[in-house]
């Protein structure tokens, strides 16, 4: 017999509230993965010894762009330095804000093959660390900046190349 209370019902004992749905589903470990990736054995490459020559080539043009971005430095500098959308991404963001207060904290070398060099660069900006990774390609004989990609805002990355 249900009681009735300023008109409303209440729902009999065998209809519960949905109120255990909302309760956590605890699921046992999943011991392999649900859908059969086919992952083929990769070669594990080790990285070519980077030469004092190409290390400082390399180091200097990372300096340069933080130096661009900054304001420190004309965006001519990199003209013949950087592919065209590279270029065009850092004149866009030089334009775009201030980043007066850019400081590269540290970076990491690593060149995975003979024609390329890749950099890490923790860089702070207003006390805050952010993050930048540059590719560099030898193209006829010159080391160009052919991608970037810059990690200025918490959720924002910006890529070019």
């Amino acid at each position: 017999m249900q009681q009735t209370t300023f008109g409303i019902s209440r729902a009999p004992v065998a209809l519960a509230p949905a109120v255990r749905l909302l309760e956590p589903v605890l699921l046992e470990p999943v011991q392999e993965p649900l859908l059969p990736w086919p992952v083929p054995a990769a070669a594990v490459v080790d990285p070519v010894a980077i030469s004092p020559r190409v290390q400082r080539i390399v180091s200097q043009l990372t300096a340069g762009v933080v130096e661009v971005l900054r304001g420190q430095r004309p965006l001519e500098h990199l003209a013949g330095h950087a592919s065209a959308d590279v270029h065009d991404l850092i004149g866009h963001l030089r334009r775009a804000r201030s980043l007066s207060t850019l400081r590269m904290a540290s970076m990491h070398v690593c060149q995975p093959s003979t024609c390329v060099v890749e950099v890490a660069v923790r860089l702070s900006l207003d006390g805050r660390s952010r993050a930048a990774a540059l590719c560099f390609a030898e193209q006829l004989g010159r080391w160009r900046l052919v991608q970037l990609e810059l990690a200025l805002d918490p959720a924002v990355i910006v890529r070019a190349g």
